[in-house]
């Protein structure tokens, strides 16, 4: 089991440029510098990714955040770009999803939560599939499928699955989420998954 850690301190970096606004976190205070630098480096990274996405003429760019889970050494947080080009039916939104060992400064892929050999992908797909059908959710087709490039975060009771805008839902939905309860991944995870340290007591 792991000891409890402190939840990293994290300050707002914001920057305006034109009709471009970004605000996006810093991690600041850490004892190990190291890691505090590879954590804001993949931050910075993403964020930019999204700025570069999005910076077109006549566009109005925003980018936010949200921190989702923030303790026992895990980071999980999401990205947000907003923007709007001019004559548009509506603004469009994209989401990124970042989750970090504190300990360690990893960033963890959706593969890395999981025991391959435990049929995370289909079981979870499963999941999804009823999911959808219980909340009668609007889906084009199929129900998505849950892959090793899954987009997720990470809460404190849930690891949450989500696919982008027009993914699998009509843009008025939103972005689809699917929450699923920490105590229906447990059978699944890696050894080192950060879900076995943020549920450590």
């Amino acid at each position: 089991m792991f000891d409890p850690i402190k939840p990293v301190k994290i300050i707002t970096i914001k920057n305006e440029k034109g009709a471009t606004k970004v605000s996006y976190p810093k991690i600041v205070g850490m004892k190990n510098m190291k890691v505090e630098g590879q954590i804001n480096k993949v931050i910075r990274k993403v964020v930019n990714q999204l700025k570069e996405e999005a910076e077109e003429p006549d566009t109005s760019v925003t980018i936010t955040y949200s921190i989702k889970a923030n303790r026992n050494g895990v980071l999980s947080l999401i990205i947000l770009l907003d923007f709007y080009k001019e004559h548009a039916a509506h603004p469009m939104q994209v989401r990124r999803a970042l989750t970090f060992s504190i300990l360690s400064g990893h960033h963890f892929t959706f593969s890395e939560l999981f025991n391959p050999n435990s049929y995370y992908k289909t079981r979870l797909t499963r999941y999804v599939s009823d999911y959808i059908k219980a909340e009668n959710i609007p889906v084009f087709d199929q129900p998505p499928k849950v892959s090793d490039k899954q987009e997720y975060y990470l809460t404190d009771d849930a690891l949450v699955l989500f696919y982008q805008l027009y993914e699998y839902t009509p843009y008025a939905y939103g972005f689809l989420e699917i929450p699923v309860p920490f105590e229906i991944v447990m059978p699944m995870l890696s050894r080192h998954s950060p879900i076995r340290q943020l549920t450590s007591r």
